[in-house]
């Protein structure tokens, strides 16, 4: 069964990424320039190659959700969305 989510509403998804110093900044720039100010942790894995961030923000559709997690796909280093 889909869960049916009614927006607005919180998400939460994970991006992970080769590690980079920069990351964090450009997620952050990335959420702000749409309007969204959520939560975002990381957690670099064992021997630092990678770094898991977890994103927490309120989105207003599901289309929105869409182009967000569209754009943090396109950051350089991307590997994959959870």
């Amino acid at each position: 069964m889909k869960k049916v989510v009614t927006y607005p509403a919180e998400i939460t998804f994970k991006s992970v990424f080769v590690h980079r110093p920069d990351l964090h900044e450009i997620i952050v720039s990335v959420l702000a320039d749409h309007g969204i100010a959520g939560e975002i942790t990381h957690r670099p894995s064992r021997n630092s190659k990678f770094i898991s961030y977890t994103i927490t923000a309120e989105f207003n559709s599901a289309s929105h959700v869409s182009e967000v997690c569209c754009l943090i796909s396109e950051i350089k280093g991307f590997l994959m969305m959870i």
